[in-house]
């Protein structure tokens, strides 16, 4: 390349840098502005779709005293063993979740607590009877329980409580859920378990009926929130019994204690307050006819 040719495409080349490194930095500039210097101010309105992380508990509000997690979109919460979580608690993933503010998807108060509220922001809302259509709630005497000495359930029932794959013929437990004996007879889709309780004897409730080697009765017997006992006082065509319970957790006044899920043939007992010689308990979904404390993060608002 001559002298003269070099020198004029020389402005031409740095005409084309300049050019080049004026486009950079606008892109740059842009960049930073979008993602470090402009605030997002948006506020979620009725109508907005936004996408949240939560933590719902019982009796208080996530890391306070007696907070009990029921539901929560954080792997690191449900899957951390030293957090208590529910009876019923079995969540296996986690994700957010997104719902239209003012729309059916959530709870309305949950879905209102976002209103005027900005991206990472978080709220919280206290609901009460967040779920109502539930049982009532009935007061059971702690003396003079009854359960019938032959039990019928479907194999379905029988297993979701037992986890317990059976098959046709008889088969020996050396501890139901209420801890004594039984043998169980499965036939045509039934299950008929007969009870062998010794009179006068107690029995501590345990989950699942068996307590898991390598674990002691304390650790397994019946729920993490305390122990119930069952001692026998009759046997003829029921067993008759009276229950205690011992180690709950007050929650509350006229004895509200943290609940204690109890299996009776085919229901599930939720056991929400205990006063001296008696008991208060209904049998719908554990969320049902409860106050729900839930903590809401928002995630982004469209």
């Amino acid at each position: 390349m001559t002298g003269d040719e070099k020198k004029k495409r020389d402005p031409i080349f740095t005409v084309c840098f300049v050019v080049f490194i004026l486009a950079a930095v606008s892109v740059v500039g842009v960049y930073i502005d979008e993602h470090y210097l402009t605030e997002d101010t948006k506020k979620a309105a009725y109508g907005d779709k936004v996408t949240v992380n939560y933590t719902g508990t019982f009796y208080a509000y996530y890391g306070e005293d007696n907070a009990v997690v029921f539901d929560t979109s954080y792997r690191s919460i449900g899957e951390n063993d030293a957090i208590i979580k529910s009876n019923s608690f079995n969540k296996t993933s986690y994700s957010t979740l997104s719902f239209t503010v003012g729309g059916s998807d959530v709870l309305t108060e949950f879905g209102n607590a976002v209103v005027g509220h900005m991206v990472g922001d978080k709220i919280r809302v206290t609901i009460e009877n967040g779920y109502p259509a539930g049982s009532d709630f009935y007061e059971q005497s702690t003396s003079g329980l009854t359960i019938p000495r032959v039990q019928e359930m479907t194999v379905d029932q029988f297993e979701s409580i037992y986890d317990y794959d059976l098959s046709d013929g008889m088969t020996y437990l050396d501890s139901t859920v209420y801890g004594w004996p039984a043998t169980v007879v499965s036939a045509d889709n039934k299950v008929y378990i007969t009870n062998m309780p010794e009179k006068n004897q107690t029995y501590t409730y345990t989950v699942g009926g068996v307590v898991d080697e390598g674990e002691t009765e304390d650790e397994e017997a019946g729920h993490s929130f305390g122990t119930t006992t069952f001692t026998v006082t009759a046997i003829d065509d029921n067993i008759t019994f009276n229950i205690a319970f011992s180690g709950t957790t007050s929650v509350g006044d006229d004895g509200a204690i943290q609940m204690i899920q109890l299996e009776f043939g085919t229901e599930t007992w939720y056991v929400t307050n205990v006063n001296g010689g008696s008991f208060t308990y209904k049998t719908c979904d554990e969320t049902s006819n409860a106050t729900l404390y839930f903590e809401i993060e928002i995630v982004s608002i469209a």
